[in-house]
């Protein structure tokens, strides 16, 4: 990722006629917005700004003057004149066009022209970004029903699937040949430069990755996302205690193979110990459901489900915790037969490991 730079360059950003930046809460209608993060982020590094009335109008669509500026601002570039008859040396423009366009990253039309005016669509954003920023495709399959690998920007638009930046709409689109807004390219934008933005995506889908090895109880491949040092804990429920039984990245591949009897937690209402050997214990514990394909995917939040507490945060203080969840499935119970998996990440030498894996379940 780009380390950011100050730039001497004078900035015009986002606005055909920009006026000086505004602070995040100056603009009301991002206040809540579900981009308001990103936004501001970007605001705080002067790569953006808002329009003279004090807004930022974030369903606006963006330009191709607009994505030139802030990537020329955001890639260190030295201003330079732009050689497209329709970016004239008075246009606000066309430093930033100029140097994007030598670098490379956006180019003008076969007519000789840029079209500084023109709205941008989500192909082409990822197209510019994944240029700018080195992304790179790893998966052959697109995710996307409206995503062909015969499409042109098939390769950009996977890029930035494989490197978290995108995950499209909830119908299974991306909507290429939608006009991005400014909302939109904030979100690319920032995930592009700023990874702790990607982690979200990026632990939602690990955990997802997870819960299928779980499923196919898996136990080599388990070892491979497993903290090196601290080992995974299994938990039976999801108030984690330091009794709950470690397993080392080492041993797991031997682990479902072992007819050991170990201690794993008290059972909760009956205060009896939970002694089961390994495959009993995921059985119960781990594999009681299928989490492969949850009604609910919830990203570092407790949700109350039960009259037990959730300790997870405060045991694990330093972890990143996905709950996968599923609904109950037996009318009798009028829903309280939900289960969920929760999976704790702890970040070591630049990646996430597992190292805590919990059940949830309605108790008494």
């Amino acid at each position: 990722m780009k380390k950011y730079l100050l730039i001497l360059m004078t900035l015009f950003l986002l606005a055909a006629a920009p006026a000086p930046a505004f602070a995040a809460s100056t603009f009301p209608d991002i206040n809540g917005h579900w981009a308001q993060p990103h936004i501001e982020h970007l605001l705080g590094l002067n790569l953006i700004s808002g329009f003279p009335d004090g807004t930022f109008k974030p369903n606006q669509i963006i330009t191709r003057a607009q994505v030139a500026s802030i990537l020329a601002n955001e890639l260190g570039l030295t201003a330079q004149a732009a050689a497209f008859p329709d970016v004239p040396a008075s246009h606000w423009a066309n430093g930033a066009v100029g140097a994007i366009a030598a670098h490379g990253t956006m180019n003008g039309y076969l007519d000789g022209t840029f079209k500084p005016d023109q709205a941008m669509n989500r192909a082409e954003i990822a197209s510019v970004l994944s240029s700018a920023y080195g992304f790179t495709q790893s998966s052959a399959t697109s995710p996307f029903s409206d995503v062909t690998a015969s499409h042109w920007a098939f390769g950009p638009i996977m890029a930035l699937v494989d490197g978290y930046i995108t995950e499209g709409y909830p119908d299974g689109t991306f909507k290429p040949n939608n006009a991005m807004t400014r909302a939109e390219f904030s979100v690319f934008m920032a995930k592009a430069i700023h990874p702790p933005f990607v982690v979200p995506t990026m632990l939602q889908a690990k955990a997802l990755t997870i819960a299928q090895i779980l499923k196919d109880e898996d136990m080599t491949q388990l070892a491979t996302h497993v903290h090196p040092v601290l080992g995974v804990r299994f938990s039976p429920y999801y108030y984690i205690d330091n009794t709950h039984k470690v397993v080392s990245a080492a041993a797991l591949p031997g682990l479902l193979a072992d007819n050991t009897v170990y201690f794993w937690g008290i059972q909760d209402g009956s205060g009896f110990n939970i002694d089961e050997t390994p495959q009993d214990y995921f059985d119960r514990y781990v594999n009681a459901r299928d989490f492969t394909t949850p009604d609910q995917t919830v990203y570092n939040t407790v949700v109350s489900r039960g009259n037990m507490i959730n300790n997870i945060p405060n045991y694990y203080t330093s972890g990143i915790f996905v709950e996968l969840y599923l609904n109950g499935i037996d009318p009798q119970y009028g829903g309280m037969d939900w289960r969920s998996l929760y999976l704790v990440f702890e970040l070591y030498n630049g990646d996430y490991y597992l190292v805590g894996i919990a059940n949830g379940e309605w108790t008494t």
